[in-house]
């Protein structure tokens, strides 16, 4: 069947690159296919996925009109500290002694505007060419953040054009990113997206040159962490849209499976299971915007639940069978052994688990007793922390050594895993299934349980782990706090029926249906239906519902514009547009409003490759008493949201 209308979903989750063609008419799943995803080069695993599907015949690759991308890049660079060095000039503002922007080098210089977008002080050029000097021969790129700039940019444009003319290096603009007020949390994210700029690039220059060798001219889009598109152009600038852009994908991708609007999609992956809600066919968005490590952002982001619960967490238990698994992610046994096959012959005479291998890393960044484990372990794959601590005598602290490089990525531990026991079990057969079984003998013989008895007792456990998790986000999404301490976790156990011969007997039940998504999902979540009365749906290719979801979705923007009065009965207009207007009547000012933001967003997603744009804007009065003198309501300040959505545009063929 020819002159299809077909897309290439890609989605790099933590342990497994994913790839599906969909019918983007009927978005029936074609074919699919899976990688595992490499840290070190993700573009690696994303190959694997892509010659995966691409080796089906269901399809024509010639009717691929579009590629959609989601990518752990963005986020696991920030946590790992990678990316291009920034130079940060903030305008108008003086930070608190504990503040960190994330740059390399920082100046503060007078300028900036007011509440009322009105200037405060002239714009000190003396000072910022005096910044720029210092810092461009330092830097890749630079950062202007000035104070309320969302309400007046004039000071940041006029310092962008000042850098960009002594410098030529790339200019990232506060305003740019995010229509939210708060300049400590914006001026992060602008430097977040500069750091991330070559990293970005350098990528998808690699994804596009490989779809390009193997015949796919498709307009290329990459998801962001708000469950919507933009086209590759845009996410060059503004790579840090893309943070939580593989949760948001499940679940759009959920959304198009399942064909419901009301759900909390549950994506169990390997390493880690990610919870959150669907309203009305929307994504709940995070008030704050996302925060990835110890960087408060102001990205616009779904508002999820995640917690270090996967395929891949690491399983360990006492003597008395009691299960803690995660949130530390392992290399299964079953997936070590297919690559390094002595570890069984290892296992049987250590009856041990905890295996060392090194990944292949420069070490310059290491120190020198780093770099001594690091070698060693290189030397000495498949070792244990014991023969670490013999081949390092001179590393007293080897244990914190061992732990820190690792957490760093220059090596990885083998160990009991989910994915182990559905390989005992036979729900996967990808891997060494002997090589899980040695290991979940060996847990068995050391809590003095039965084969059967001991996998049927985690199986258990984890389907409560799951249950209790789901709970967690309701009681934080429906009372705005999340409670700790034994009680309330006893509590939670009882709710989804894990208190086994507990005094508690209690039934719960949730006002929409969970959906499944990730490969394991069909495992644990439908025992939860009977456990805690909800509807578990399971659509078809839930396992790769995520690379759906990255190539299945819209294009969308959303400004918020403000309406304030002032002392002499006028009234601003506010917004990211350019200069502050005043109008003499309020509904003036609103429909001015209005047009500009509507105006605004037409433009940025024409901008990011939509056709076929939809636009709606909506208005919310804030009102307040005015006081004894004056009688009823008034109005405090007007917010006009705007929002516009498109389908992304397919590429014009040439030729």
């Amino acid at each position: 069947m020819a002159g299809r209308r077909l897309g290439l979903g890609l989605d790099t989750g933590g342990t497994y690159t994913d790839a599906a063609i969909v019918d983007m008419n009927t978005l029936e799943v074609l074919a699919k296919g899976k990688s595992q995803t490499t840290y070190h080069d993700l573009s690696v695993g994303i190959l694997g996925a892509i010659d995966e599907v691409l080796r089906s015949d269901a399809y024509d690759r010639a009717d691929i009109q579009f590629v959609g991308l989601s990518t752990t890049l963005a986020t696991n660079s920030i946590l790992t500290g990678k990316g291009g060095k920034v130079g940060h000039i903030g305008i108008g503002w003086t930070p608190m002694a504990e503040y960190r922007s994330g740059a390399d080098m920082d100046a503060y210089i007078k300028g900036g505007h007011g509440v009322w977008a009105q200037q405060i002080a002239p714009l000190d050029t003396e000072a910022l060419e005096g910044s720029i000097d210092e810092m461009q021969a330092e830097v890749d790129s630079f950062v202007v953040s000035g104070h309320f700039s969302v309400y007046n940019p004039a000071h940041e444009l006029e310092a962008a054009r000042m850098i960009k003319k002594r410098t030529g290096l790339p200019v990232v603009l506060g305003h740019h990113l995010t229509s939210q007020l708060g300049v400590p949390e914006r001026s992060v994210t602008a430097v977040l997206n500069a750091r991330l700029l070559p990293i970005i690039s350098d990528f998808l220059d690699g994804v596009e040159r490989s779809l390009k060798e193997r015949g796919i001219d498709a307009t290329i889009l990459v998801f962001k962490g708000d469950g919507t598109l933009m086209n590759i152009e845009k996410a060059r600038e503004r790579p840090v849209e893309t943070i939580l852009s593989g949760p948001a994908a499940s679940l759009m991708g959920g959304k198009l499976l399942c064909k419901e609007d009301n759900f909390i999609v549950v994506d169990i992956g390997g390493t880690s299971t990610d919870i959150a809600y669907l309203d009305d066919g929307f994504p709940r968005i995070s008030k704050e915007g996302a925060t990835v490590g110890h960087w408060r952002t102001r990205v616009r982001a779904i508002d999820i639940w995640t917690v270090g619960l996967g395929g891949d967490s690491h399983v360990v238990s006492d003597q008395r069978g009691n299960f803690r698994i995660g949130p530390e992610r392992v290399v299964p046994l079953s997936v070590a052994s297919a690559s390094n096959p002595e570890i069984k012959e290892r296992m049987n005479a250590t009856s041990e688990t905890n295996y060392y291998v090194h990944v292949e890393r420069g070490t310059t960044k290491l120190s020198p007793k780093e770099r001594s484990v690091y070698e060693f372990v290189k030397a000495h794959p498949i070792c244990t922390l014991e023969e670490i601590r013999l081949g390092n005598p001179e590393v007293y602290t080897y244990r914190d050594v061992v732990k820190h490089i690792k957490d760093r990525g220059f090596l990885q531990m083998t160990g009991l895993t989910a994915t182990d026991f559905m390989h005992v079990q036979g729900h996967f057969d990808r891997f060494d299934v002997e090589a899980a079984r040695l290991g979940v003998q060996f847990m068995a013989n050391w809590c003095h349980r039965s084969f059967e008895e001991y996998v049927e007792s985690f199986q258990q456990e984890f389907i409560t782990r799951v249950g209790e998790e789901i709970m967690r986000k309701v009681v934080l999404d429906e009372s705005g706090e999340m409670p700790s301490g034994p009680g309330f976790n006893y509590l939670l156990r009882s709710m989804v029926n894990g208190n086994s011969g507990s005094s508690i007997s209690s039934n719960t039940g949730l006002d929409r249906p969970l959906v499944g998504i990730g490969a394991p999902t069909h495992i644990y979540l439908p025992p939860l239906e009977k456990r805690m009365n909800v509807r578990v749906i399971m659509p078809r290719d839930h396992d790769v519902g995520n690379a759906v979801g990255a190539v299945c979705s819209q294009i969308s923007e959303t400004v918020t514009a403000q309406v304030f009065p002032n002392m002499d009965n006028l009234f601003f207009v506010l917004g990211p547009f350019g200069t502050p207007v005043t109008y003499g009547h309020v509904e003036q000012a609103i429909g001015a409003a209005r047009r500009q933001a509507e105006e605004y967003v037409r433009n940025k997603v024409y901008e990011a490759g939509a056709e076929n744009i939809r636009v709606r804007s909506d208005i919310y009065e804030n009102k307040f008493y005015g006081g004894d003198n004056v009688e009823g309501e008034q109005t405090a300040w007007v917010d006009i949201v705007a929002r516009a959505t498109g389908d992304p545009a397919p590429r014009v063929k040439k030729g």
